[in-house]
């Protein structure tokens, strides 16, 4: 009974530990929102669920530890540690009289809102540490361990900062242990002018490239596509097309190429250089141009194959062992496994290989072979990480001394007679068609009508004799 209270107790406490109460800042757009939206890359989890950042409340003297105030500690969304000056999408902000918007999936009770900045000299290439941010919130906002609205709105008074700096919001609620905390990336410029440039893009660096593949930007305006404006990059080398690599690479000759266009990362100078990394693609104001995207071409390559050579359809059995040998080669360098597989899919032998465009042998001793049919299957996964590829063939077993036979059941079913004799493979054994005028009935059979199969219809007996 001890045991029960305990578990009913613990149960009682998630119950009412507001676990489904959930929010994100969504204006200006935190890094953990930006994750879903595709502005920021290579985020794991989190695109998933930018709501999800809880931890115990009490920052800054409690909270997540130092170097996991991003992630909230939360190992699974480990990604939104890392931080470096080139990392993050940023924002616009300048200071003074600002708006910052939290929607919520679940609205709790709340006690308060607080905002906290970083320091003018902090170090965007360091983790991020309680030491970065100015402690004493900008702005608070009160609760009043009220429920509120799925969309609040707080104007804050922004401190006057340059270049890039972290937002830090931190929304705790009333009636539980937690806090929620989500970053901003922000970028100041205080210029009363207006913008020369406009983003129209991104360069993911999404995946590394080939020798062979090419990566260009599609440029498009109000009426469509401008080809003249589009920058192709085509990789040369398997260093080029790493994903960093290109990304800098295109930004680059996008830079050098197309005067109406910039890419990279915008500086507090107003400048915009290419980083290793995400670059963000920039339109020159007034240009007319709405949107800029980035397409991958793959260089059409054969695909991944595998041939055998030395692997029988029939085996025998012999003293009750079994050992199936044969050859695998492949047109590309890839890791090669085969499985055997008895009529009720259990693995009965397995070996494997690594190629590299070339030939090995295969060897399977089968574990406590049984007559009956077999399949084997082979893998093999593409060093390059292609596309796997996948082959299944057809194997009969059959015990030493099985009579002789005409036929491997169904195949040549048409001129079954009376005398045939067929090896059927789901239980390797010989069965012989009836004299006329049962041996009529030696010919019939079809995938769903299975009645006179030899061993196995329903009615087999009534066309074959056992061995």
């Amino acid at each position: 009974m001890k045991k029960i209270s305990m578990l009913f107790g613990a149960l009682s406490l998630l119950a009412s530990s507001g676990i489904w109460a959930h929010g994100y800042i969504s204006q200006p757009a935190s890094r953990n929102l930006l994750c879903k939206q595709g502005a920021n890359s290579a985020c794991g989890a989190i695109q998933w669920e930018p709501q999800s950042l809880e931890a115990s409340s009490g920052f800054p003297s409690g909270g997540p530890a130092d170097g996991a105030i991003a992630s909230a500690a939360l190992p699974q969304f480990g990604e939104l540690n890392e931080q470096t000056s080139s990392r993050w999408n940023k924002r616009p902000m300048q200071a003074g009289l600002n708006t910052f918007s939290w929607q919520f999936t679940a609205n709790h009770a709340s006690r308060n809102w607080r905002y906290y900045i970083t320091k003018p000299d902090w170090n965007p290439n360091q983790k991020l540490t309680r030491a970065a941010f100015d402690l004493t919130p900008f702005c608070t906002v009160g609760g009043n361990n009220a429920q509120p609205p799925m969309v609040v709105n707080h104007s804050c008074v922004v401190p006057k900062r340059s270049g890039y700096q972290i937002i830090l919001g931190v929304w705790e609620v009333a009636d539980t242990p937690n806090s929620f905390y989500n970053l901003v990336d922000v970028m100041f410029n205080d210029s009363t002018t207006a913008p020369e440039w406009t983003q129209r893009g991104v360069i993911y660096p999404s995946v590394d490239l080939a020798a062979g593949d090419s990566v260009a930007t599609r440029v498009f305006d109000a009426n469509g596509e401008k080809r003249e404006l589009q920058t192709t990059l085509h990789i040369g080398s398997a260093t080029e097309g790493l994903r960093n690599n290109w990304a800098f690479k295109l930004a680059t000759r996008v830079n050098a190429e197309q005067p109406l266009l910039r890419a990279g990362q915008l500086g507090q100078d107003g400048s915009i250089m290419p980083v290793y990394g995400q670059n963000t693609i920039y339109s020159k104001s007034g240009s007319g141009l709405t949107r800029v995207e980035v397409q991958i071409t793959k260089d059409v390559v054969p695909p991944a194959d595998i041939t055998v050579t030395g692997l029988q359809s029939a085996y025998i059995i012999k003293g009750g062992a079994l050992t199936i040998d044969f050859s695998v080669s492949a047109n590309t360098a890839m890791d090669v496994s085969a499985y055997v597989y008895d009529q009720a899919g259990v693995s009965k032998g397995f070996d494997s290989t690594p190629l590299a465009s070339s030939s090995a042998g295969l060897s399977i001793a089968l574990n406590e072979p049984a007559a009956g049919a077999h399949q084997l299957v082979l893998k093999g996964v593409p060093a390059n990480g292609g596309t796997p590829v996948q082959k299944t063939f057809n194997l009969t077993m059959t015990a030493e001394g099985t009579a002789a036979h005409d036929h491997v059941f169904p195949a040549s079913l048409g001129i079954y007679k009376a005398g045939t004799r067929v090896l059927q493979p789901k239980d390797g054994k010989v069965y012989t068609c009836k004299p006329y005028p049962y041996s009529g009935w030696c010919t019939i059979w079809s995938a769903s009508s299975t009645q006179y199969e030899p061993g196995v219809g329903a009615h087999w007996g009534d066309a074959w004799t056992a061995p």
